[in-house]
């Protein structure tokens, strides 16, 4: 069907609106979400890098940002369970699986586990948030690797405690680079 001039103006009139209508109703809709690294200049400085895809990895720095997780609390024994392979032949998929060991009622559920690869360019690879409702706090993923390197399970639980389990696996052909 081909539109006369008044309905071929008035459909690109309809278009403009709506496309103006969305322009200035999604930076209210992005407005209230909250960034968990705001004010904390370790993450900050992780999301900078980020955006100018620095490759190598710093050690010193990965180490920063899980002490920055911890925060001197003691680390509560036997609290995440985690499953990695002592090699993986391609570092682009590594299966892992977490389990953190609580009852998931009350306070005694993680509200974030972290995983962070010491050896990476980006260390924190992944950040679980959870409920109550949950029911339980397993999550098996493939994460990916540059090289050989230990990986950490950080559950930081409702109550204030934290719990860590670490892995080292193997890399044959790293990926991240």
């Amino acid at each position: 069907m081909k539109l006369s001039g008044p309905d071929r103006r008035r459909r690109r009139a309809l278009a403009g609106i709506g496309a103006a209508g969305l322009a200035l109703a999604a930076p209210r809709a992005f407005a209230g979400a909250e960034h968990s690294f705001a004010g904390n200049p370790f993450r900050d400085r992780f999301q900078s890098f980020r955006q100018t895809f620095r490759v190598e990895p710093d050690r010193a720095e990965a180490e920063r940002i899980v002490a920055n997780i911890i925060r001197s609390r003691p680390l509560r024994p036997g609290l995440v369970d985690a499953i990695a392979p002592d090699i993986a032949e391609d570092g682009n998929m590594v299966p892992v699986t977490f389990r953190v060991n609580c009852a998931m009622s009350g306070g005694d559920y993680p509200e974030t586990v972290h995983i962070v690869a010491l050896e990476n360019p980006f260390p924190e690879i992944a950040k679980y948030h959870f409920t109550p409702s949950c029911g339980a706090a397993e999550v098996s993923c493939r994460v990916r690797m540059r090289a050989t390197s230990e990986l950490l399970f950080i559950a930081e639980m409702a109550d204030g405690s934290v719990g860590m389990a670490a892995r080292l696996v193997n890399v044959t052909l790293g990926a991240c680079s």
